[in-house]
C-alpha cells in the first residue's frame, strides 16, 4: 500500500520581501526566504521549490556585471546582466529581482525565483507563450532540416532560450548520416541498467547531459522508466526498470540527476503503463489504483522526487481514457498526490483532443498529419484564462531557472539556425567510448556456472562461436532508408543511436 510519505509536500511558505532602493540608483534583494514556482492551484507566490539558498542580502545593481550578454528586463524598459538586479514591477509589489540570465545560484533564493517567474509571465504576450504549448519545426509526418525532433518557446525575449527536444534516453538520435560518428552509440538503456549500478547510471547519465548539450539540445526525451509488462514490448530496451519497479526507482534517480547535472532537463516517459508497441493507439491498459501504485508508478514517483524536469505521456488508454487527457493520472495522481511541479508533455501526435484542463501542458510536435490534427491550436489556447496559460508555461521556465538553462554559458542554438551544433559538432570522445565498452561488459550477467567451466583453463584450446550475430554487418544504409529499422548493435524507432564502429566478437 501506499505510504502517506508519498502526500507529503513540503509545507507552504511565505513569499520573502524583496524591496526597490528608489532614493538611489541601486536595487538591493534583501532574501528573507520562502517562495516558490507557479501551479495550477495556488497563486504564484505561495508553493516552495527546491533550490537551496545562497545568499541572504546582496547588492546588485552598481556591482560590476558578470560578463554577460544583456537581456531586457521584463515589465521595463531596463537592460541587465549577470548578477545585475531588475527593477520590481507591480506584479511583483515592486520587489526587485535577478536578470533572467543570472546564474542559476546567484541570490535565487526562493521569493527571487517567484518574482522572475511572476514578472516573465506578466511581460510576455499570449503569442510567446502558446509558442511554449505546442511545438513547430514538423511539416506533416517530416521533421524540418535544422530542427530537433522537438522544439518549443523559439525567438523569445528576456533572455529566453528555447527548448531544444532530442530523442532519446539513450543516446543522442542519430538522424543523418554524418551525426553517427558524433556520437557515442551506447548500450540499450535495459542493458545499461543491468549492470546494477546506480553510480554507473549517473555516469554514463552524465556523460549523455554532456553530449546533448554539445550538439545544442537542452531537453533529453528520457529516460525511459515503464515497469515491463509485455514481453514483446516493441520499447522494453528502452526502460530502465526492467520488470521491477523498486529497481526501477533506484535507476531513475541517478539517471535524472546526472542529466540535469549538465543544465539538460530530463523528460519521465511514457506516463503510463506503455506496455506495448502492437496498436498503441487503441490498446486499453487496466490496472486499479494499488497496481498503480506498488507496480507501476515507483519509478516516476522516483524521477518526481529526483526533480525531473517533465514527464510524457503515452499513446496508449489507461483504464478506458486516453492517457494523454487522462485528468486521473495526470492532474490527480502526478501533478497532485506525487507532487510533481514540472510540465507535462504528450508523445509525438497522441492527443485525441483539447487536454489542457486534463493535466497536459505541452503539445508536440505541434502540427496536423493526415492521420491526426493539432488541437493546441491559438483558437482553443484562446479559451483558457490567463492564469491557467500561466500555470503551464510556468512549469516549464521554473525548471528552466532551476537547472541553468537561462545562463548564457549554457544557451543553445535557437532553430533553425541549428546546422552547426545539430550536423557537424563531435560530442563523442574516447573516455565515452570506453564508457560505452564498459557499460556492455557489465551487462554481461552469468547467471549458472554448470560445472564451474568458466573460467576457461588452458585445456581449452578451441571455442565455437555460433549464429549470425558473431559478425554481422552493420548496414547503416538501409537503416537509414526507414525510421524504425534495427541491427544487432543498435534497435530501432525513436531510441535509434546507430553505431558508426561497432566491435564484434
Amino acid at each position: 500500500m501506499r505510504t502517506i510519505a508519498r502526500f507529503v509536500r513540503s509545507s507552504l511558505l511565505v513569499a520573502p520581501l524583496l524591496s526597490w532602493s528608489s532614493a538611489t540608483d541601486d536595487a538591493t534583494c534583501i532574501d528573507a526566504g520562502g517562495g516558490g514556482c507557479p501551479s495550477d492551484d495556488s497563486s504564484l507566490l505561495s508553493l516552495p521549490i527546491r533550490r537551496q539558498q545562497q545568499l541572504a542580502a546582496t547588492e546588485l545593481v552598481g556591482v560590476a556585471a558578470d560578463p554577460a550578454p544583456t537581456v531586457q528586463c521584463p515589465g521595463s524598459a531596463s537592460l541587465c546582466a549577470g548578477s545585475q538586479c531588475c527593477p520590481g514591477t507591480s506584479v511583483t509589489q515592486q520587489r526587485t529581482f535577478p536578470c533572467p540570465n543570472a546564474k542559476a545560484d546567484y541570490d535565487l533564493g526562493a521569493g527571487n525565483q517567484t518574482d522572475l517567474v511572476a514578472a516573465l509571465l506578466s511581460a510576455m504576450t499570449r503569442e510567446e507563450k502558446h509558442q511554449f504549448l505546442r511545438g513547430t519545426g514538423w511539416v506533416g509526418w517530416e521533421n524540418e532540416p535544422s530542427y530537433y525532433i522537438g522544439d518549443a518557446g523559439l525567438h523569445e525575449r528576456f533572455g529566453i532560450p528555447s527548448l531544444n527536444m532530442q530523442d532519446n534516453g539513450q543516446g543522442f538520435r542519430t538522424v543523418t548520416e554524418g551525426i553517427i560518428s558524433e556520437v557515442t552509440s551506447w548500450p540499450s538503456t535495459l542493458a545499461a541498467a543491468s549492470s546494477w549500478s546506480e553510480a554507473g547510471t549517473e555516469r554514463w547519465a552524465i556523460a549523455l547531459g554532456k553530449e546533448f548539450k554539445i550538439k545544442g539540445a537542452n531537453v533529453i526525451l528520457g529516460p525511459g522508466l515503464n515497469v515491463h509488462r509485455v514481453a514483446l514490448g516493441g520499447r522494453n530496451g528502452e526502460y530502465v526498470s526492467g520488470e521491477s519497479p523498486y529497481f526501477g526507482a533506484r535507476m531513475a534517480k541517478p539517471y535524472v540527476k546526472g542529466v540535469q547535472s549538465q543544465n539538460v532537463l530530463a523528460v519521465a516517459k511514457h506516463f503510463v503503463l506503455n506496455n506495448q508497441e502492437t496498436n498503441r493507439d487503441t490498446v486499453n491498459s487496466v490496472a486499479d489504483p494499488r497496481t498503480l501504485w506498488e507496480v507501476y508508478y515507483p519509478p516516476f514517483e522516483a524521477a518526481v522526487e529526483a526533480g525531473a524536469a517533465s514527464f510524457m505521456c503515452s499513446y496508449n488508454y489507461v483504464n478506458g481514457q486516453q492517457a494523454c487527457g487522462n485528468s486521473d493520472i495526470l492532474l490527480k495522481d502526478l501533478k497532485q498526490d506525487m507532487g510533481f511541479e514540472g510540465w507535462v508533455q504528450s508523445d509525438w501526435w497522441a492527443l485525441h483532443s483539447f487536454a489542457a484542463m486534463d493535466g497536459v501542458d505541452q503539445e508536440m510536435p505541434g502540427d496536423d498529419t493526415p492521420n491526426s490534427k493539432a488541437w493546441f491550436t491559438d483558437e482553443n489556447l484562446d479559451r483558457l484564462g490567463d492564469a491557467k496559460v500561466d500555470s503551464m508555461v510556468g512549469r516549464m521556465l521554473c525548471p528552466m531557472l532551476e537547472y541553468g538553462l537561462f545562463e548564457p554559458g549554457n544557451h543553445v542554438c535557437t532553430p533553425p539556425d541549428c546546422s552547426e551544433e545539430l550536423y557537424e559538432a563531435n560530442a563523442t570522445s574516447p573516455e565515452h567510448q570506453e564508457l560505452s565498452k564498459e557499460m556492455a561488459i557489465k551487462a554481461m550477467l552469468l547467471l549458472k556456472n554448470e560445472d564451474n567451466v568458466l573460467p576457461f583453463t588452458d585445456q581449452v584450446k578451441k571455442i565455437a562461436l555460433l549464429g549470425a550475430a558473431c559478425d554481422a554487418k552493420q548496414d547503416v544504409e538501409s537503416q537509414l532508408l526507414l525510421w524504425d529499422n534495427s541491427s544487432y548493435y543498435n534497435i530501432g524507432g525513436s531510441g535509434r543511436v546507430i553505431a558508426w564502429d561497432p566491435v564484434t566478437i
